[in-house]
This record gives structure tokens, C-alpha cells and sequence, in this order.
């Protein structure tokens, strides 16, 4: 490992070197931005032998103030790294989700990305950077967190109940975060681009490959924006664009609803069974919606001691919202499902709700939720909804309740600070790859056809019977050949290799 990339003094010289060295700790505590070998966070790096740090940086970039920022940033050299395959930088998802712990994961990006090291780290506000934005009582709320028994989806039947359920939070968990002193504006993509930067340059990169999870990839995309000379190519992993990102969510719930609707038109078209179990299948979806509106599907959960039961309503929205997140695992059932529920048969919804998950007290351990919500309602800048527009979204299409947390916005108590072009259309010439899954309602292949438009060297595949964060042998062979030679197509034919599941009719 070269010295450059093991302390940061090395960019100054062997006498800077040795200057710092003799310096108080308090005066090189002064040095901003730095970075300082250390302990690493978690077990799991400690076990990859991963060389850690700690990254320590403005706060506020344009105007410091003396408050600053700390972030873990882990270097995994591989067998077979050598200079001229630069670094891969791994910008976590989520946002806010921290991968640090979690051995498996951080396995398969090594996997991904083969004979290349790989750099990971907590983004500014994740649950091991100070400060973390870290909202645990927003765990038993968030749609996005408590998936599908939140009470965002099942407090009520009343949409404007769990609205306001849901919201009371948002704007508690922003008042809290403030109340520390946080300048909750600072915590954007833009920001934490800077930060990559600055991390980049102090571990002495010429340039670097970036791969993004999620959000992620949408940072990788800002990242490219406000850096463009320090990447040479990106891995755009299911990705959440960000200048996307700030669309009105009931465009992403028309979208994932488009998505559930082509999976019945696939098993009419691929089944005689299935055309005579849902003849009218291009408005199968809306029927089942409606029956579950009528008769919602009623469910008692927690402790048999009463005070500890509480009742769970799932009605239409529910269920969409449910299968948005659930559809790699029940895309096979959804034709006989929905002909269950237009016949009265609520028998399944028990396993469809996954009330066996139900838990009363839903932790976030890896997660800094507070982050979650500044990252998505900083991002939109100036383009937030006030609390009218989503008020008024959400009696429109109370779907949208479990969908794109964008909408939550109107009860985030300040704008984001980033520049005005932040959600401009990203022109660069970067070449990258995009994987998506097949029935990831989330994030499909019309999000790389819109970054086509200005990013003409994206290139895409689909991996087959896959969702969010597809894993398979071929998502590690097409990353590994495309880091090869970015500018040259990519075989994928590879991407079927996982079969889809047998349709599932009686």
C-alpha cells in the first residue's frame, strides 16, 4: 500500500511528516480537513483487516464556523490491487443506512469489484459519524424503516390520521436534531461530495471509481457534477437517482402500479390458467384495492395481555404499498392473491402482511433515520412541498403514504443548502453502469433512460427475477468487466441466469 494512502502527511513530505509528528495533539487537532489512522467501527472491518480512519471536516464547507464533522472511512486492499486500477468508493444508500457492520455486505462489494481496493465509509450524519442524526422514535413510525406496520399504513382507515400520526415525528425528529446544534442543511449530497473529495484527495487518489447503492448511486451522480475530473468510471447500483428524486411521489406510485399491472399481463400471457383466473386482469389490481377499501383486513397483534394488543388495519393503500416493497418475494402469488381478495378470502393476507414480523418496538440499529430524512428533504432544495401540497397529495392518493418519503418534506422544519442547479440534469461524459432488478418497483431501467439523455455513456442491465439490491454471480462478472474497459459494452446475457418462479395459480 503506498505511503500516500496510509497518512495523509505524506502529501506535504517526509519532513512535513516528521514535523507533524512532533507537533501538540491540539495543534494537529486544528488541522481541517484531515484524516487520522485509527481504530476501526466495527468488528466486521476488523475482521476484513480493513485500514481505518477518521475524517474530520467542515461542517458547513462555504462557511466554516469551527463546527465540524467526523466520518469512518475504511481502505480494503485487495490481493492484486495495484496502481493502475484506481480505487473503488462505495457511497452507501438508504440514506442514512450504514453497511460498517455488516460483514456479508461488505464480502459481496469485494466481490464486486475484484482485484480493486476498495474505500467504504459512514457518510456525514450516519450512525458511526459525529454527529449522528440519529431519530431512533422515528424507527416505530418510518415507512421506510417499519415497512409495512407502520403507522403511516395501519393506524387507521382514515388516511388523515395516520398523516398526522406520521408527521407529529417528522417534526419532532427535526426540532430534536436542531436543539443539538446540528446545521441540518449541511446534510446533503452536496456536502457529502465535498467530503468524498477531500477524503479522496487525502488518501492521495488521482481518481477514483465510484459505486453506489440506492441513494447512493444518486450521490455518485452529484459526486460526478460537482467533481467530474475525479472519476473514471461509476457503478450504479439499483439506483435512486438524485436529481429524480424530488418528483411528486404519486408519479413513483403510478410508476410501481404500472409495474405490479405488467406482472399480471406477463402470467395472462405466459398461462391459460392465469387469463381464466383473472380475465379482466388489466384492472385486477384496482378491484382488489377497492374490496380492501370496502372491508379492510383487520389484524390483532402484540401480547395477549390486553393492554399490549392493538389492532392493525390494512386497507388498499396498504396493500399496494406493501407489495411495492414486497414484490421480488410474492411476484409469483400476486394473480392467485388478488383473486383471493375479489373473492372475500382475507386467509392469506396473514402471511401477505408478514404479521408474524410484527414487532412493538422496532429498532434501527444500522440506521440514522434523522439522516434519512435530511438527505431526501435537504436534497430537494428549494423544490419542497409545504405540508398543504402533501396534505392534500395524500387525501388525493393515500397510497403515496408508504411510497417516496418526498412528500414528508413539508413538515421538515429547513431547506436544504445546496446550489440551485442541484437537481439539474448532470452533463458529463462519465462511463457507467447501471443494475437494476426486474421487480424492483423502486427503481426500474426508466431512471438510466433519463440519465441517458445527458450521460450518453450509461450503460444498463436488468438482472431477471431480481429486485432492490440484486445478488447473483452476474452482478460481480458485469462490474468486474465493465471496471476493465468502462467505454466498451458489457456482456450481459448473463443476466437471466435466475429463473423466475412458477406462476402460482389456485
Amino acid at each position: 500500500m503506498p505511503t500516500s494512502r496510509f497518512y495523509i502527511w505524506a502529501a506535504f513530505g517526509a519532513a512535513s511528516f516528521a514535523l507533524a509528528c512532533t507537533l501538540p495533539a491540539h495543534a494537529q487537532d486544528e488541522e481541517i480537513p484531515r484524516l487520522e489512522p485509527g481504530d476501526c467501527p466495527t468488528d466486521a472491518l476488523v475482521e476484513l483487516e480493513a485500514t481505518c480512519y477518521t475524517f474530520y471536516g467542515e461542517e458547513n464547507w462555504g462557511e466554516p464556523s469551527g463546527k465540524t464533522i467526523s466520518l469512518p472511512v475504511a481502505v480494503l486492499e485487495a490481493d492484486g490491487a495495484s496502481e493502475d486500477k484506481p480505487p473503488v468508493f462505495f457511497f452507501p444508500g438508504g440514506p442514512g443506512f450504514s453497511s460498517l457492520g455488516n460483514q456479508a455486505y461488505i464480502e459481496q462489494l469485494l466481490k464486486d469489484v475484484g482485484e480493486r481496493t476498495l474505500v467504504t465509509m459512514d457518510n456525514r450524519g450516519f450512525v458511526h459519524a459525529e454527529p449522528s442524526l440519529a431519530c431512533p422514535a422515528y424507527a416505530a413510525f418510518s415507512p421506510y424503516h417499519n415497512i409495512i406496520h407502520t403507522p403511516a399504513l395501519t393506524a387507521s382507515v382514515d388516511p388523515k390520521v395516520r398523516l398526522e400520526i406520521l408527521t407529529s415525528e417528522v417534526t419532532e425528529c427535526y426540532d430534536t436534531l436542531a436543539a443539538q446544534g446540528i446545521d441540518l442543511s449541511q446534510y446533503n449530497a452536496h456536502a457529502v461530495s465535498r467530503d468524498v473529495e477531500e477524503i479522496r484527495q487525502l488518501l492521495g487518489y488521482e481518481q477514483i471509481d465510484a459505486y453506489g447503492s440506492s441513494t447512493g448511486s444518486g450521490t455518485v451522480v452529484s459526486f460526478i457534477q460537482y467533481h467530474p475530473h475525479s472519476v473514471r468510471a461509476a457503478v450504479l447500483g439499483w439506483p435512486w437517482f438524485n436529481h429524480l428524486r424530488n418528483r411528486p411521489p404519486v408519479d413513483e406510485f403510478y410508476t410501481a402500479k404500472q409495474m405490479f399491472t405488467d406482472v399480471l399481463a406477463r402470467c395472462a400471457a405466459e398461462e391459460v390458467s392465469c387469463r381464466e383466473l383473472l380475465p379482466n386482469w388489466m384492472h385486477a389490481l384496482d378491484r382488489a384495492r377497492r374490496a380492501l377499501d370496502d372491508r379492510p383486513f383487520v389484524a390483532e397483534v402484540g401480547e395477549e395481555a390486553a393492554a399490549e394488543r392493538k389492532s392493525l388495519y390494512f386497507d388498499g393503500a396498504a396493500f399496494l404499498a406493501t407489495l411495492y416493497l414486497m414484490l421480488p418475494e410474492d411476484y409469483a402469488e400476486l394473480p392467485s392473491l388478488i383473486a383471493d381478495i375479489h373473492s372475500g378470502d382475507y386467509e392469506r393476507l396473514d402471511t401477505f402482511f408478514r404479521l408474524d414480523d410484527y414487532d412493538p418496538a422496532p429498532k434501527s440499529p444500522s440506521y440514522a433515520l434523522g439522516y434519512f430524512l435530511a438527505h431526501v428533504c435537504n436534497d430537494m432544495g428549494t423544490n419542497r412541498p409545504t405540508a398543504k401540497d402533501s396534505a392534500a397529495a395524500v387525501l388525493r392518493e393515500p397510497a403515496i403514504l408508504g411510497f417516496e418519503p418526498a412528500w414528508l418534506c413539508g413538515w421538515w422544519g429547513g431547506e436544504g443548502d445546496v446550489p440551485a442547479e442541484h437537481n439539474d440534469p448532470p452533463h458529463s461524459e462519465v462511463p457507467a453502469l447501471a443494475i437494476h432488478g426486474e421487480m424492483d418497483p423502486c427503481c426500474t431501467t426508466r431512471w438510466s433512460d433519463h440519465l441517458r439523455r445527458t450521460m450518453p455513456n450509461v450503460q444498463a442491465v436488468e438482472m431477471q427475477a431480481l429486485g432492490h439490491n440484486p445478488v447473483n454471480e452476474c452482478r460481480s462478472r458485469v462490474i468486474q468487466a465493465f471496471l476493465a474497459d468502462p467505454l466498451q459494452p458489457v456482456d450481459t446475457s448473463c443476466r437471466t441466469e435466475v429463473e423466475r418462479e412458477a406462476w402460482v395459480i389456485d
